[in-house]
Formats: structure tokens, sequence, C-alpha cells
């Protein structure tokens, strides 16, 4: 809501210059020392700005590694058009390279928002199956890597006794904790919401035992940040087979890790 402020207030100026001052819209010799012309061009260049600012700022952290690229083009804006207003001007060029950036920039963001409404979850903000298909089509060494399938314990129940909106939280809540484990671990990994309540991880490690604990010690840490008056608690059970990086092989290690995860079901 903040960071609309200034679009009110940019819209409310532009709507009373036309009535206060209609010669800043008919005069070109106005001076730009005018305070029509200092609020209606230095506001949304400040704006811009701090769009960047914060654009770099949520970039370098590390809970925004997801979304890396979307602050990185957040941030890049204002430069781009900065220099490309710059270049035109310094060099007298006739080509519109200015008009061209600012084209080019809104079109790229566009696609790339596009890009992730398609490859993204709505609810978990994780990858989806789209974005798995793309990753295992990926030219890559083919490495050992272990494919691990995460499943939120009873989640029909929670679903049928407390309602959709608790079975999304429970959700939410396990996708936070997977989030944080690749977070934790050094490797090279993978996550996905598979589908339903089932979760997807390929991890790059020889030791998938330690992924998997730290699954559980980072949902067992964000449920400790729930409130306890809740009846139940959110559990999940977890299987792991071994991959060797190549797609066509990729669908029966899945099947493996999932005969494990339901074999861990039924032990809990």
């Amino acid at each position: 809501m903040k960071l609309r402020i200034p679009i009110f207030v940019q819209t409310f100026a532009l709507l009373v210059s036309f009535i206060v001052a209609p010669g800043f819209w008919l005069d070109e010799n106005l001076e730009p020392r005018d305070l029509y012309y200092f609020i209606l061009s230095f506001l949304p260049f400040v704006y811009l700005i701090i769009a960047t600012i914060r654009g770099l700022i949520r970039a370098s952290q590390l809970q925004s590694r997801p979304n890396l690229r979307t602050y990185l083009i957040v941030a890049s804006y204002t430069p781009g058009v900065m220099i490309a207003g710059g270049a035109q001007i310094l060099f007298s060029l006739t080509t519109p390279i200015f008009c061209f950036w600012c084209t080019f920039i809104i079109l790229f963001v566009y696609l790339h928002l596009q890009n992730q409404l398609i490859s993204t979850d709505s609810l978990t903000m994780l990858n989806n199956r789209n974005r798995l298909h793309h990753f295992l089509l990926q030219q890559r060494e083919e490495k050992d890597s272990f494919v691990i399938m995460v499943d939120v314990d009873h989640f029909k129940q929670i679903n049928d006794t407390y309602g959709h909106a608790e079975g999304d939280r429970a959700l939410v809540l396990v996708s936070q904790a997977l989030k944080k484990a690749c977070e934790r671990l050094s490797y090279s990994m993978f996550l996905c919401r598979y589908g339903g309540d089932e979760f997807l991880l390929i991890a790059q490690t020889d030791v998938p035992d330690e992924v998997v604990k730290q699954i559980k010690n980072c949902l067992q840490e964000e449920i400790s940040k729930q409130d306890d008056s809740r009846s139940y608690t959110i559990e999940a059970s977890m299987g792991f087979a071994h991959w060797d990086g190549r797609p066509e092989s990729f669908k029966e290690s899945m099947v493996n890790a999932d005969k494990k995860m339901y074999e861990d079901k039924r032990l809990a």
C-alpha cells in the first residue's frame, strides 16, 4: 500500500494542474523551476530510484533468491532509462534509443512475469510441474542426485475437519519449511510442488538423509512459530531414491522415492 502513495499523489497533482495551471501544458517556454514541473517530473524520478534501491536490497537477501531475476529486472529499469536517455542527449542521436529501451524493458518484464505465472504454484510460490519439466530438459552434466518426495500426513483429514483454508495453511507452512531447508544446505537443490499435498526435491548430494533431517528440523521450527491452539499437528512423510541425472530415468527414480515415502507414512 505504501508504494501506491506516490502514484496517488501524482494522479491528484496531474488532475489539479489542469485546473490551477493550464498554462503548464500550453507554454513551451515555461521555466523548469515551476512548482508543477517539479511535482510532475521529480516525484516519479524519486519513485523509480526508490524502486531500484528496494530491488537491489531484496535481491541481496538470501530468502529472495528464488525471485532474484525479478528483483534485478526492477532494479535495472531506472539506470537503464538514465543511460539510454543520457546517451541520446549527449550524442544528439536521432534514433529514439530512450523509447526503444523503455519498450524493451516493459516487454521483457511482461514476458518474465508471464513465465512466472506459468511456472509457479500460486499458493506456495514454489516451482510447479511445468518448471520441473523444463528443469529435466535442461542440458547438464550427468551428476548423481537424489529425488526426495514429501507428503503432508493426514491432509484430507485436515481439509475435511477444519476446512480447505486450514489445509492451504498447512501446505504453505510445509513449503516454507522446505524453502528454509534448501537455503541452509550448501549443495544444488530443485524444489517444486508436485501436486496436491506432495512436494518434490532434487538434491545433488551423497547424503540424502541429511536433507530429510534438515527438512524435519525446519518443519518443527515453522510449527513452533504458529499458535498451538489447534488440536492437530502438521507432519510430513518422506522418501528418496537415487537418480543418475538422465531425464529418461527420472520417472523410475520418482516412483521409487514415492514408494519409500508411503512406507514412511505407514510406519508413522
